[in-house]
């Protein structure tokens, strides 16, 4: 007798100012899972939200279309250099995740989480399919809320003895906001509290500057963080697991950009990504041991990546992220074919530790 497939309700897509990566990351998954244990359908959350008010009306329009006749691609909209065609495809087999949240069509038996930035990786999407009693894949919704917050998840991870940049968050770029932004020091790195890719980031060298960095990132949030920049050897470890998490090689990141802003990360050539990092071991264990630890302290499931600077004899803890870039050639994912682990076998052990999750809340 077969075994019935195990279905996989891909969320991809979303509303947030990611949508074109996230879309990509789910045709990949979609692309990579052994159709003959698994039954894939690409479901895009935004469809439940056409009514949402926090959402631009454009976006709301975009989910009405959603709900009236499937997914789309605007094609005013300037999509990543080397990842047009999984958009696209990605965008023409969406179905809107209203129709299983409704009862409309069948649950799945996990859903694998491929969106980015917020309404998606910020513990909302996870607490709504805590409340249907539906597994997911990475963390939960502490831990998304809590990375995905930057000014938050610094002070936990500051008080469990990690060195994190010295910062300021403000909600505006004048008067006191401004006081305090400047106090920092120069050079700056400006970006939004609540948002992903590096979105509405930047550097700040001159005073001048820094007014209108702060009000680039309040376009994309209604707060910003402002932090020390410290220069130094970009460094990114990934952790997968449950109970015993594990710290895979250490990637190094060399971009042809100021830093690694939306375009270094996702435009072909704008950056390169050496896995193991040219670093020495003795500053390869410390990171993965690090990345380790920004895990457990912010409680991460299944999955995470924490970006680092070794400058001298500092490791500073940049930012740490629960769902990480998925398609083949991210980040987490060549680390994981630098430990051996395929594209296909790292997707399947995400499900594996979702369900396993599962499995023992029911217990």
């Amino acid at each position: 007798m077969t075994a019935r497939r195990i279905r996989v309700g891909v969320f991809t897509g979303g509303a947030s100012n990611e949508r074109d990566i996230s879309l990509a990351t789910g045709a990949q998954i979609a692309r990579s899972l052994p159709a003959d244990r698994y039954e894939v359908v690409l479901l895009d959350p935004l469809a439940l939200m056409a009514r949402n008010p926090a959402l631009s009306s454009a976006r709301r329009a975009e989910a009405e279309a959603l709900l009236r006749s499937g997914g789309r691609v605007d094609p005013g909209h300037q999509l990543p250099r080397g990842l047009e065609r999984e958009i696209e495809s990605a965008s023409g087999a969406l179905v809107p995740a209203s129709r299983v949240i409704t009862g409309a069509a069948e649950p799945p038996d996990v859903v694998f989480i491929a969106l980015h930035g917020v309404w998606g990786e910020d513990g909302r999407i996870q607490g709504l399919l805590d409340t249907l009693g539906i597994p997911y894949t990475g963390s939960g919704v502490l831990a998304s809320a809590l990375a995905m917050d930057k000014a938050m998840a610094k002070r936990v991870l500051a008080s469990a003895g990690l060195d994190v940049p010295r910062d300021a968050v403000v909600r505006g770029a004048a008067g006191d906001d401004l006081a305090r932004a400047a106090a920092v020091g120069l050079p700056a790195f400006v970006k939004p509290v609540a948002s992903g890719s590096s979105v509405g980031a930047a550097i700040v060298r001159r005073p001048e500057e820094l007014a209108p960095a702060i009000e680039a990132a309040l376009r994309e949030d209604d707060r910003a963080l402002v932090e020390e920049y410290v220069q130094g050897r970009e460094l990114t470890v990934a952790v997968i697991g449950n109970d015993q998490p594990r710290a895979l090689p250490v990637i190094e990141i060399v971009t042809k950009h100021p830093f690694f802003d939306y375009g270094a990360k996702y435009d072909a050539g704008e950056s390169e990504e050496i896995v193991p990092a040219r670093i020495p071991d003795e500053v390869a264990r410390r990171t993965q041991a690090l990345a380790l630890r920004a895990h457990a302290a912010l409680d991460c499931r299944g999955m995470s990546r924490t970006d680092f600077v070794w400058s001298a004899d500092r490791l500073v803890v940049l930012e740490v992220n629960t769902i990480p870039g998925m398609t083949a050639n991210s980040l987490l994912p060549k680390a994981a074919a630098a430990a051996g682990i395929p594209f296909g076998e790292l997707l399947e052990r995400l499900i594996g530790w979702a369900l396993e999750d599962a499995a023992r809340r029911r217990r």
